[in-house]
């Protein structure tokens, strides 16, 4: 008996001290602050990163626009100004599977444009160009428009839609009409054809969960999740979600991490997960440690 009291308490003192040590390690890694202002979403590619910036209130000023920035040496090397545009708002970037010319480094990528509730709700879709100038690396024109479901037929709010790489669709997630709930849709990926403008395909599939009372920003699906970030202000979430299901997996409360900010942006690089913050002014990246979100 004595030996397993033993063996008993020492068990229990290694699992205390396994969880002591999780609980000390970083909730995340400061990866860089840009001084540009109003961040939207961005996604990374091959260690660079595409992040977006507009205010659709200013037409003064280079609020519209990409930072790009290499991932590995924690740099901005360029900003692209994209001009003033009143809808240019966008809640989601992602980037595709299709490259629209072999040579391409990059593939396409998505920008989901939104700012007049319900009256203009468009992807706007870009080829990512390396010029060969030192001085503006990239650029990014436009080669595809796609128009996004009417909002009122579908008695939705706020719709924004995201590339689903696994699925090789689309998905549009948006408030119910009460704002009470999230509203998640399949889509079909409509055929890509250069210089066209085209309607978004089928649904294919809706689930709904209760939304947080916090604006929602933007959403990445990986996998069988997607990871949502929600907040405005000093307040921020990230609500994992399974697709699958769906339903909702975890809420990771930012704030009790140490991340007081508003989380504008969500994506991947490599096998690792980054919340892109407004930060006093400035656009503030971290690296979250897998354990906050796995």
């Amino acid at each position: 008996m004595k030996v397993k009291s033993l063996f008993y308490m020492l068990a229990v003192a290694v699992a205390v001290l396994f969880y002591a040590q999780a609980a000390a390690q970083p909730h995340y890694e400061h990866i860089l602050t840009v001084d540009r202002y109003y961040p939207n979403d961005g996604d990374c590619y091959d260690g660079i990163l595409f992040q977006f910036h507009s205010q659709n209130h200013k037409p003064e000023g280079d609020y519209n626009g990409c930072s790009v920035i290499d991932m590995k040496s924690r740099t901005l090397i360029q900003f692209i100004d994209l001009g003033f545009n009143q809808n240019f708002h966008n809640s989601s970037i992602t980037f595709g599977k299709k490259k629209f010319a072999r040579g391409d480094r990059f593939p396409l990528l998505y920008a989901s444009e939104n700012y007049a509730p319900n009256e203009y709700y468009k992807v706007i879709v870009y080829r990512v160009v390396e010029t060969g100038d030192p001085k503006a690396l990239y650029s990014l024109d436009i080669v595809q428009t796609i128009n996004m479901p009417d909002p009122h037929a579908n008695e939705i709010l706020y719709p924004h839609c995201f590339y689903d790489m696994e699925g090789n669709c689309f998905w549009i997630e948006a408030y119910s009409l009460d704002k009470k709930e999230n509203v998640y849709t399949r889509y079909r990926l409509p055929r890509f054809k250069a210089g066209s403008t085209v309607d978004i395909g089928k649904p294919l599939r809706t689930f709904r969960l209760p939304r947080d009372p916090k604006t929602d920003q933007a959403i990445y699906k990986r996998g069988d999740r997607m990871y949502q970030v929600v907040g405005a202000r000093k307040t921020g979430k990230l609500r994992v979600i399974d697709v699958n299901e769906g339903s909702l997996l975890k809420v990771i409360n930012l704030n009790d991490m140490g991340l007081i900010h508003e989380p504008e942006a969500v994506f991947f690089h490599k096998d690792d997960l980054y919340i892109t913050f407004f930060e006093k002014g400035q656009t503030a990246i971290y690296k979250i440690a897998p354990a906050v979100y796995r």
